[in-house]
């Protein structure tokens, strides 16, 4: 399979809504496959059945959906790993051994992984605000694969799926924000409030487990029984999301006025580190691209994108370094080609 990170990427774009706080939004769907057991019990000739009946999808001159079918051991580490980094496959189904497979849109943000802990994980990604569209996205999916496929279903629990907490719709949805301006008035206890009064999980940025990094977060339904799709769509879009948004930007706005003087000192500081610096981890470097993200918010920068920022808070990760400068690179030498990337970037 032939792609290009850099062409095909969802977050470089000019259509983001609400993408000074929001980077991105993603809805998921988990399925299950009528008569065969979950992929944790299920036999190797199992998973290519499985694999067989869902191939069908990408099939046909009238395929609507327009995805490409790749089996995942024919794949590359480099492309594999790629994949895991922007999000569009897991990093367990990457690495597994048993027999499995992605069906992967064009353009980078729509996938289905099958064999993954469900059968079936639907899913699209799209930049800023844009839960509708995906929730359309993988609709769409899913509406395909009902029509070769009959899902593990139960008129009282919904759809089944393997983990218990995924069981009725299936359905996840999360979007990405950026809180600088709350954490630094410290004043995020209120989100993570808003968050536990609508049962929403609040997480870092690489997800459950993960701490919190460059002021990334995660935040996504807890539950999916008893609320329909677009209920759960909703719940985020039109109740959490507004209000978020709203509190950032008061908080932005509350900083420059007061303390402009900070606020352009931690802008500076950072650009000026990632400008000079020789050699750079990946955690320090989405802090200080989350820093210069700020000061572009808030204007204190103004001749850089916020989209080159976007985009380089995936692009400075270890295998798209290899994808774009050669896949022999060690880990001792990805510090400094991070760091040249970032300089060329900055300075184009």
């Amino acid at each position: 399979m032939k792609i290009d990170p850099v062409q095909n990427c969802p977050f470089n774009s000019d259509c983001t809504p609400n993408g000074d706080v929001v980077l991105s939004s993603r809805a998921r769907l988990a399925r299950n496959l009528e008569g065969f057991p979950f992929v944790h019990r299920a036999s190797a000739p199992d998973c290519n059945e499985v694999t067989s009946l869902v191939h069908q999808i990408c099939e046909g001159e009238e395929n609507s959906v327009s995805l490409e079918w790749v089996e995942l051991d024919a794949l590359d580490v480099l492309t594999k790993e790629v994949f895991v980094e922007r999000h569009l496959v897991s990093s367990a189904l990457a690495t597994a051994t048993h027999p499995r497979a992605i069906a992967i849109g064009p353009e980078l943000s729509r996938s289905v992984m099958v064999n993954e802990e469900d059968h079936i994980r639907i899913q699209s990604i799209r930049p800023g605000v844009q839960l509708q569209e995906v929730l359309r996205d993988v609709q769409e999916l899913d509406f395909r694969i009902e029509e070769f496929i009959a899902y593990a279903f139960d008129d009282q629990l919904g759809f089944l799926t393997a983990c218990p907490t995924n069981i009725g719709t299936g359905a996840r949805f999360s979007v990405m924000l950026h809180l600088p301006a709350l954490r630094i008035i410290k004043d995020l206890p209120k989100v993570q409030n808003a968050c536990e009064g609508m049962s929403l999980a609040i997480r870092g940025y690489r997800g459950e487990g993960s701490k919190v990094i460059a002021d990334l977060f995660q935040v996504s339904n807890q539950v999916t029984l008893g609320y329909s799709q677009e209920q759960l769509c909703a719940i985020l879009a039109n109740d959490f999301l507004p209000t978020v948004i709203a509190w950032e930007r008061k908080a932005r706005d509350t900083i420059s006025e007061m303390q402009k003087d900070t606020l352009e000192d931690q802008t500076f500081r950072a650009f000026g580190i990632l400008q000079n610096a020789r050699k750079l981890g990946l955690d320090e470097t989405l802090k200080w691209l989350g820093a210069i993200r700020l000061g572009i918010c808030t204007q204190v920068i103004e001749d850089i994108e916020l989209k080159t920022i976007n985009k380089l808070l995936i692009e400075i990760h270890p295998y798209h370094l290899r994808w774009k400068y050669g896949k022999e690179l060690t880990d001792e030498e990805i510090p400094a080609y991070r760091s040249k990337l970032i300089r060329e970037k900055l300075s184009a």
